[in-house]
């Protein structure tokens, strides 16, 4: 009885001596609830040095960081845009006049008769010496042709005139073997135009072209239908504007 008392008194001083000890030992440690924070002295000059703390750091290592921590941004799917089609420019109107169409400048009317009696003498002698309904189309082509480049040159046209698309002239001419004309050019349409001053002007300069353009040597001189005096004799020619 007597010994356990005495143990029991020796573990509780031996408790208390080890609670001083402990108690001792953590006053010289700072309390576990505070944070540690450290502390840099620097000298605080007439400007601050903390630009030059800043740049101690190498721009290689800052360049690196940056591109590290900013992400490339993708770019873009480039959308497809399609090519649109030229638009074909309208027709330009000729203003001008209608000699460059071999049909509408020279319309040779021939008596019909005297046309089909030629044509037919020519089917006939297409194993000879005579032309053939071809060969004869494609000199009337050429002949238009020239005397359309000489009136071009002679002729003044209407479109500075009022309404010039009506203004349209037909003079039929006759020429000589040498080209010149064989008397005077006959105006074959309008067939009235004294009370209408614009046809008037416009029948004048019609004329006046005719006779300007006097003789038209080209014709007899061309190597092809020079000698086809019988093709280039007779000759209506249309002035006015392309319709």
């Amino acid at each position: 009885m007597r010994a356990g008392l005495v143990v029991s008194i020796i573990g509780h001083v031996g408790a208390v001596l080890m609670t001083l000890l402990a108690w001792e030992a953590s006053s010289d440690l700072p309390s576990q609830g505070t944070a540690i924070v450290p502390i840099e002295i620097v000298d605080i000059s007439a400007e601050t040095n903390v630009r030059a703390l800043a740049m101690d750091v190498p721009d290689e290592e800052v360049s690196a960081t940056e591109e590290e921590t900013v992400p490339e941004e993708a770019q873009p799917t480039p959308t497809p845009t399609s090519t649109p089609t030229p638009r074909r420019p309208p027709p330009r109107q000729n203003d001008e006049f209608s000699l460059s169409d071999a049909d509408d400048f020279i319309n040779r009317e021939r008596d019909p008769g005297r046309r089909r009696q030629e044509g037919e003498r020519a089917d006939r002698n297409q194993t000879g010496a005579g032309r053939g309904t071809a060969e004869t189309a494609t000199m009337e082509s050429r002949i238009a042709s020239i005397t359309r480049q000489a009136m071009m040159r002679c002729w003044r046209t209407v479109a500075d005139m009022p309404d010039p698309e009506r203004l349209r002239v037909v003079v039929a001419i006759r020429l000589n073997r040498d080209g010149s004309l064989n008397g005077q050019p006959r105006v074959v349409s309008p067939t009235n135009y004294t009370f209408d001053p614009l046809m008037n002007e416009a029948v004048n300069r019609a004329l006046r072209a005719v006779r300007t353009c006097d003789p038209l040597d080209r014709l007899p001189e061309d190597p092809i239908v020079g000698e086809a005096y019988d093709l280039w004799r007779d000759q209506e020619v249309t002035f006015g504007l392309r319709q």
